[in-house]
């Protein structure tokens, strides 16, 4: 978003950066991010829920020249909302989520955020938890899946 610098992050062989809204790496990305998120419920995005995306920052996570990894941030005031994270299957279990998650708090602790919280689908709340992410409230349905809102504290003075 804006004119900030590009970053770029590089834990056990992957990069991670921050890409543009509507590029060709964005189209890559949503097209990972739909195989991945959205086909297996027999849905796609939105014209409107992809143009909302122009708002956010989008992550792609490369091995070699190959997405393997992207998630979506949207700033809200001191909290920052991790979405559509999605992982190649081939590539879980990897550290490729963990380091991906690594990359977006850092992202979000240069911008002043003190929280990210993501809603976690059942599946994956384990995964966040090992990440240390925290529970918080009950389990809730979106787009039909139960899911889990998860909350990490990144400022630890706060």
């Amino acid at each position: 978003m804006g004119d900030r610098q590009e970053t770029y992050f590089i834990i056990e062989n992957m990069t991670f950066k921050e890409i543009k809204h509507n590029t060709p790496e964005w189209r890559v990305a949503v097209k990972l991010r739909e195989c991945i998120l959205r086909e297996p419920l027999g849905s796609k995005f939105s014209p409107a829920e992809l143009e909302e995306e122009k708002n956010h920052i989008q992550i792609a996570g490369y091995l070699d020249k190959e997405l393997v990894a992207t998630a979506v941030l949207v700033p809200e005031g001191e909290k920052m909302k991790m979405q559509r994270v999605a992982v190649l299957e081939t590539f879980r279990n990897k550290k490729i989520g963990s380091s991906m998650m690594a990359f977006c708090e850092a992202l979000a602790q240069a911008q002043g955020i003190k929280f990210m919280y993501c809603h976690a689908r059942d599946t994956a709340v384990k995964f966040y938890l090992q990440n240390d992410y925290e529970r918080e409230g009950t389990y809730f349905d979106e787009d039909g899946i139960p899911h889990l809102k998860m909350i990490k504290k990144l400022d630890k003075d706060f």
